[in-house]
C-alpha cells in the first residue's frame, strides 16, 4: 500500500491583496443608469378640471383642503370624502397632487354604489415657511370632472381676539 501525502494548506497573502481599488476603475465597469421621463397621464393632459364641490355624479366634502398654521417638518392630516350623488354605480379615478408636500391614502375595492363614498386621507408634510398650493383631480365616467384645491399657509391658527382694545390720547404727530 502506498502513502499518500497531502497538500500544504498555507495561505499566502500578499498586502496588494487588500489595497483600494481606485475609483476610476470601477466607474468604468459600472454604467450609470439612464434618467426616465415621466410617464405622461392621459387624464391629466386630455381634460379639463374645473367643476368645483360637485359635478353631476361626486360630490367632495370639503370642496377646498385649507391647512392653516402648520408646523415644519410634521405630517398633518386631512380626510376628504368623495360621495356618489348619482343615481347609477360609477368608477372614478382620482388623480393625486403632483408636488411632493402632499400625499393622499385611500382603498378602492370596487366601484362606488349611490349614496356610498370614498375616504381620502390627504397627508401634508412641509419642509420651510410658505404657501403651498395643488390640487386633488377626479374623473368619472365621460366627460365629469371635478376639482379639490389644497392650500397651505404659514398663518395663526387662532382666533382669538380681544373683546376690548384701549388706544390712549396722544397728540397730533407723537
Amino acid at each position: 500500500m502506498d502513502v499518500v501525502q497531502s497538500a500544504t494548506t498555507e495561505i499566502t497573502i500578499t498586502k496588494k491583496s487588500f489595497q483600494k481599488i481606485p475609483s476610476v476603475l470601477l466607474s468604468s465597469l459600472v454604467e450609470e443608469p439612464k434618467k426616465r421621463h415621466a410617464v405622461p397621464n392621459h387624464l391629466l393632459e386630455s381634460k379639463i378640471y374645473s367643476e368645483l364641490q360637485r359635478s353631476k355624479v361626486i360630490q367632495a366634502e370639503p370642496a377646498v383642503l385649507h391647512y392653516g398654521g402648520y408646523e415644519v417638518g410634521k405630517h398633518h392630516q386631512q380626510t376628504l370624502k368623495l360621495i356618489n350623488i348619482s343615481g347609477d354605480v360609477i368608477n372614478l379615478h382620482i388623480i393625486p397632487p403632483q408636488t411632493k408636500y402632499f400625499q393622499i391614502k385611500y382603498n378602492k375595492t370596487h366601484r362606488l354604489v349611490p349614496g356610498l363614498s370614498y375616504a381620502v386621507t390627504v397627508d401634508f408634510c412641509p419642509d420651510e415657511w410658505r404657501y403651498y398650493y395643488d390640487c386633488i383631480r377626479i374623473h368619472c365616467q365621460g366627460e365629469d370632472t371635478l376639482v379639490v384645491p389644497v392650500h397651505a399657509y404659514p398663518a395663526v391658527n387662532v382666533v382669538e381676539f380681544p373683546s376690548f382694545i384701549n388706544l390712549s390720547d396722544v397728540s397730533v404727530g407723537q
